[in-house]
């Protein structure tokens, strides 16, 4: 059973955010594992050699990277099947009547051809406006495990 740490931290809203002040949990990080760490660990437990292992997860790491830019997920399961982490392209982005105001009003200033609009339509939502990230979520087994941990410390 792992040892998992927590704090807790502090939520002040501020400015025009909404929101109250609270508080809320997160999760102490011990230390980083590199490619070298994992292949080591990995080594330990399968008898492979390091450089061999060390190839495979940057084999890995390169794969998920190039599905995961062809707009499919990837879970990664133990080896009895059970997923630990699903991996996922993420996008946000917004455009509001008010954007599109501004913009309109700004570009008939330079040209008075440019229409005024007021309104934001479907179309206006562009890829310039989103921000792409990487999702990652942990499997329902995998969640519970933490979530029983008995031995998890506040600190």
């Amino acid at each position: 059973m792992s040892k998992t740490k927590w704090r807790c931290r502090e939520y002040i809203a501020t400015g025009n955010m909404p929101g109250s002040h609270s508080f809320y949990a997160d999760a102490v990080i011990n230390s980083d594992l590199t490619n070298e760490d994992l292949a080591d660990r990995i080594q330990a437990r399968t008898g492979f050699k390091s450089y061999e292992v060390q190839a495979i997860i940057a084999a890995i790491a390169e794969v998920v990277a190039e599905e995961v830019l062809e707009s499919n997920r990837i879970t990664l399961a133990d080896s009895r099947g059970t997923k630990m982490v699903t991996i996922y392209p993420k996008v946000s982005g917004s455009v509001t009547d008010e954007d599109i105001f501004r913009e309109t009003t700004a570009a008939h200033a330079l040209d008075p051809k440019v229409p005024i609009r007021t309104v934001a339509e479907e179309s206006d939502l562009t890829a310039d406006r989103l921000t792409w990230t990487l999702g990652a979520t942990m499997g329902i087994k995998f969640s519970k495990q933490f979530a029983h941990n008995k031995q998890a410390q506040k600190v």
